[in-house]
């Protein structure tokens, strides 16, 4: 791999703006720049006080655009202006170009992108609903401009074998299909070392010798928050030293429509109306040393309904923590361990989290096993070195022959 390869992403929000894939391949990039993939991203200007080029972590070369407010035609706006910024660039741009998008609306861009020559690449983020629409008929159509959109990518990439299984259902050919497991830094999201400082906050809040319940990520309906809220009343009464911290943001970046924004909203008045009235409950917003609060945490809770392969989850097992966690859309079955008692599954009523959280803070020995197991299934299948590794292997191969199909 001596060659370097030069890779364009395209995200609708990047840096400093926390979106979880996003995210994901910026701390990717020095390791894939060791490895000869030199990075450049596109995305949009969601700030006007962020300036319209900079690089990032002196790696990182991140152009801006203006593609105004409305959210439902933010990205057509986006990738419009992706195609031309490309196209101005010439063949001594990106050979690889990569999105986390698929959508009928982006197939005209997608297809000047694929007609410059470059190799197109999409990152399966989500298991998701695979038809939609107000009638069969419509639902049917839906389908088939999916299916044909897909057809213009050279490379797919996925997470799990779920994941894997839902793009088969969509066309996708072995050639073009790719597994590859999301890497977590396990030396950042390691056990704690003994007396270990807490986050300032927590010193602060939370009191001497509190067992702490920990859940990380937005706080949006398919996260299923709300749904903790509900069973902690009982864990609260069980268990007087049990603590409920929340770590995640409020607004949510990748809104699509001003219908989810509502939504959103009317679901996040439901849920602050409940914290309010509940004892031992803290939420606080993002963190940056986010691998701080996993530390300080006796387990991971993890409610959601829809996925792709979560990096909080990931994270929190790395961590060495006690994970329950819901059989959520997407679920990766038999890769996280839940049949060897690695991490638990819990059922979708409130009640079933009450009794499972107050079960396993009554039992530190099998919170012990069960966090040096999830950490041991961490580093062994999902270790940072071996995804780069899988990464930097397909960008050389798109850049050599444009198409792995």
């Amino acid at each position: 791999m001596s060659d370097e390869v030069q890779i364009c992403q395209i995200f609708p929000h990047y840096a400093p703006v926390l979106a979880g894939a996003a995210e994901r391949f910026r701390r990717y990039a020095p390791g894939l720049h060791a490895r000869g993939v030199k990075t450049s991203v596109i995305t949009s200007r969601s700030d006007p006080s962020l300036p319209l080029e900079e690089t990032l972590e002196g790696l990182v070369s991140v152009s801006r655009m203006e593609v105004g407010l409305d959210a439902r035609a933010r990205d057509q706006r986006l990738f419009r202006a992706a195609a031309a910024h490309l196209q101005r660039q010439g063949m001594a741009g990106a050979q690889v170009v990569q999105t986390i998008k698929i959508d009928r609306r982006l197939f005209r861009s997608l297809l000047s992108i694929k007609r410059q020559g470059r190799a197109l690449m999409f990152v399966s983020t989500m298991v998701e609903p695979e038809t939609w629409g107000r009638t069969a008929l419509h639902r049917w159509a839906n389908l088939q401009l999916q299916i044909l959109s897909q057809r213009l990518f050279d490379a797919v990439v996925v997470g799990s074998p779920v994941m894997a299984a839902a793009q088969r259902r969509m066309g996708v050919g072995e050639c073009r299909l790719h597994i590859i497991s999301h890497g977590v830094d396990t030396h950042r999201f390691q056990p704690a070392e003994p007396d270990q400082p807490l986050p300032a906050l927590v010193e602060k809040v939370l009191p001497a010798g509190a067992k702490v319940c920990l859940y990380v990520g937005h706080l949006i309906p398919r996260k299923g928050v709300l749904t903790l809220l509900e069973a902690w009343p009982e864990v609260a009464m069980r268990h007087p030293d049990a603590w409920l911290v929340l770590v995640g943001a409020l607004q949510r970046p990748t809104i699509s429509s001003e219908r989810e924004r509502q939504e959103i909203e009317t679901y996040q008045n439901a849920l602050f109306k409940k914290l309010n009235s509940l004892p031992q409950v803290l939420h606080v917003p993002e963190q940056k040393d986010i691998h701080r609060w996993y530390q300080m945490a006796d387990m991971f809770i993890f409610p959601s309904t829809q996925e792709g392969f979560p990096n909080a989850l990931l994270e929190a097992m790395s961590t060495g923590l006690p994970c329950l966690t819901r059989r959520f859309m997407g679920f990766p079955e038999g890769q996280l361990g839940e049949r060897q008692g690695v991490i638990q599954v819990v059922g979708a009523e409130p009640p079933s989290w009450s009794q499972a959280i107050s079960a396993l803070l009554h039992d530190e020995p099998t919170r012990r096993r069960m966090g040096c197991a999830a950490r041991e299934l961490i580093v062994r299948d999902h270790a940072l070195q071996k995804t780069l590794d899988e990464y930097a292997s397909l960008y050389h191969l798109l850049s050599r022959l444009g198409d792995v199909a």
